[in-house]
């Protein structure tokens, strides 16, 4: 190849990476706020364990197919707990569906849990996972936030899985 096909070849590279960067939302701003919510009604999976474990993606691939089958009628949901007593590595979450309404039937392995709160702090992400801010990163602008509202937070964020594009964490303010 001489010198000129490389440079065309290696500019095609770079725009094609540019624009997919672009297309999946790389340059789209996380916006915060504090949001009044209601309780979170949630039914799922608890998980403690290493970060690295298949019992994660199981358990949230399991959910995601609740969710898209219609058979609970909910928000795909991790909520993940800041728990200073795990060894390094280890998890704290519960994966499961934050409910759009009462939902009777549950499969049997699945646990019921509510989250009382009546105001978090938000970080909505428009955004493919691909190019989304570290999670270190939104978690220290989600506290900045409460912060300058005078507010505590609790010591947990409630990700919701709104679509493939757009992510909502919230970290509920104490009561």
């Amino acid at each position: 190849m001489n010198r000129k096909t490389k440079i065309v070849i290696g500019l095609v590279a770079f725009v094609a990476v540019v624009s997919l960067y672009l297309y999946l939302g790389g340059l789209n701003s996380v916006e915060y706020s504090v949001e009044s919510v209601a309780d979170y009604h949630l039914v799922g999976t608890p998980f403690k364990g290493e970060g690295d474990s298949p019992e994660i993606e199981a358990a949230f691939v399991e959910a995601r197919g609740y969710v898209e089958s219609g058979s609970i009628s909910g928000i795909l949901t991790i909520v993940h707990y800041q728990d200073t007593t795990l060894a390094e590595g280890e998890l704290k979450m519960f994966i499961g569906v934050k409910l759009n309404e009462g939902t009777p039937d549950i499969p049997e392995h699945y646990q019921r849990m509510t989250i009382p709160a009546t105001n978090a702090v938000r970080a909505s992400i428009s955004a493919h996972n691909v190019v989304m801010p570290s999670p270190s990163t939104i978690e220290g602008n989600i506290k900045a936030t409460a912060k300058d509202n005078g507010l505590e937070l609790q010591d947990f964020t409630v990700e919701q899985y709104v679509s493939e594009n757009l992510l909502l964490i919230d970290m509920p303010v104490k009561q």
